[in-house]
């Protein structure tokens, strides 16, 4: 990254450097990618000495797990943010946009936090493994609460992973460009996110029906 760049990452100001840390490398995440991001870099992106950064992390996978941490926390910021005051259905659609604007917001870092199995890693910064499952905690939660019954009343957990690749497909697709609101006659994300959350959630019993006479 060059000097210009560099000036727009948070310098270390006798606060906390492991979060200083974390920021700028999730900063450096999205502006270059997964290959720039290093402890050096890191080091020199905070404005601290190239040995500072092994104080908290042992390696560049120990960084990535912390990384990874975070993100975890932040989505679930997101989903709870977005579904506030809302209760039933609409607290599930809350959750649903929540996660597919954070995707939308950082998609290098859902990215890495998809696809990374660091649980030994987070083990080493101090964090449970559990952290990493926070959006799907919320996600079964509310769904324990709320359940699908539209899916039918047998096996009712499935609703949970049923629910989960809905939110993690659509968020995915929209990532990649696959799929354009736009194109449904949708002005902005949020409407088309909700419509088709609410579609998933209220809408099957016409697929049911569909099924059936097929």
């Amino acid at each position: 990254m060059d000097q210009q760049t560099d000036a727009k990452i948070s310098k270390y100001h006798h606060g906390n450097l492991s979060e200083a840390l974390i920021g700028n490398a999730v900063k450096i995440l999205e502006e270059e990618g997964i290959e720039a991001l290093t402890l050096r870099r890191v080091a020199r992106a905070s404005g601290v000495s190239q040995a500072a950064p092994y104080s908290h992390f042992t390696d560049k996978r120990a960084l990535i797990a912390a990384v990874c941490a975070q993100g975890t926390k932040w989505l679930g910021e997101c989903m709870v943010g977005e579904a506030a005051d809302k209760s039933g259905t609409d607290y599930l659609a809350g959750l649903a946009l929540g996660h597919v604007r954070f995707a939308l917001e950082r998609p290098a870092l859902f990215r890495l936090m998809s696809t990374t199995d660091i649980s030994e890693s987070i083990r080493d910064v101090g964090e449970a493994p559990e952290i990493l499952m926070e959006g799907y905690l919320l996600m079964a939660t509310a769904l324990g609460a709320t359940p699908l019954d539209h899916f039918g009343k047998e096996h009712p957990g499935l609703d949970i992973p049923i629910a989960w690749a809905q939110v993690y497909g659509l968020s995915n697709l929209l990532i990649e460009g696959r799929i354009v609101p736009q194109n449904y006659g949708f002005e902005d994300l949020d409407s088309f996110v909700v419509a088709v959350v609410n579609r998933f959630l209220s809408n099957t019993s016409t697929a049911v029906k569909t099924v059936d006479s097929n």
